[in-house]
């Protein structure tokens, strides 16, 4: 991983240049996750593109910021890492759930930018709708809320504890659906038990769901402000994620049904990002659709040069 400084936090980050390809992919992970959730997907992407993925400020080998970590500053840092590489234009965006929620933010501030922009299962800022469709009971054995397991990650972390849960990680996805290698392996066990990376999480979490940072985003779905740019959404399987609300967050099948149709409904307005968005289920897929059906992802990405 090189490093690079960026305002009052230092970026980790890998740049494939293995294509001639004019076309930038730029990865961004899921809550709490890094870079190297993704080396391997990047390694295979770069026989026909630049690939950039890189850790989020307090993730990984990125060390914390002192900017609030709201969708819009992590698109500022995001954009500096890419001015410092002098990536101008065609940037292909590829976010996965959390990172998805921050590519949005970063194809509405750097619209001249982008090429297109392919979301994974995003993040939206529309949590409240479990809380209006669910019973508490039903809204609290969720999972929706990711506050209760960041603050447990954090409360071990803080005491030196995380080696207690790198058993239960390792059964977990995303090492659940791929064999890392070591070098990535270790690379991810030791952010996720890092305690800096459960309090990057906390704060990336509440700016996006529990504060108004996110209104550019819902304004933008109104009004389509992204345009004629290329927006493919892909969404997984709703059989395929209720059994794995069912494997790892213990719902029963009825709470688990009753999740999987708001979330859809909710990942669904992101339609509106653009009047060129192309909806596509991965079929055979759950929430981590870049480790189970990537020939998926790759013809997505090849679809928006056809």
């Amino acid at each position: 991983m090189k490093i690079c400084g960026i305002g009052s936090t230092k970026l980790a980050y890998k740049l494939y240049a293995n294509s001639d390809n004019k076309n930038t992919i730029v990865i961004d992970t899921c809550l709490g996750s890094c870079s190297a959730e993704w080396w391997h997907i990047a390694q295979k992407l770069s026989n026909d593109y630049r690939v950039l993925v890189y850790d989020r400020a307090g993730y990984g080998k990125s060390s914390k910021s002192k900017l609030k970590r709201t969708p819009k500053n992590i698109a500022l840092e995001l954009n500096k890492l890419i001015e410092h590489l002098n990536i101008n234009s065609n940037i292909i965006l590829i976010g996965h759930s959390q990172g998805g929620i921050n590519l949005i933010q970063y194809a509405l501030d750097y619209k001249e930018k982008i090429k297109a922009l392919v979301l994974l299962d995003p993040a939206t800022p529309f949590d409240d709708e479990f809380k209006l469709k669910l019973s508490k009971e039903e809204y609290c054995s969720s999972g929706v809320d990711k506050t209760s397991s960041h603050k447990l990650g954090l409360v071990l972390t803080s005491l030196g504890l995380g080696f207690l849960f790198k058993p239960l990680l390792k059964k977990s996805p995303p090492f659940y659906y791929h064999n890392y290698s070591k070098e990535a392996s270790q690379y991810l066990l030791k952010s996720l038990t890092k305690r800096k990376t459960y309090q990057t999480a906390l704060k990336e979490y509440f700016f996006t769901h529990h504060d108004n940072s996110t209104e550019e985003i819902v304004e933008a779905i109104k009004s389509s402000s992204l345009e004629s740019i290329h927006v493919k959404l892909i969404t997984h399987s709703s059989s395929f994620y209720i059994k794995e609300l069912n494997q790892f967050a213990y719902l029963d099948e009825i709470t688990a049904t009753k999740v999987e149709n708001v979330w859809q409904e909710i990942m669904k307005r992101y339609i509106g990002l653009s009047k060129n968005c192309e909806y596509i289920e991965a079929s055979n897929s759950g929430h981590f659709i870049h480790l189970t059906d990537l020939d998926l992802v790759i013809k997505t990405i090849k679809s928006i040069e056809s």
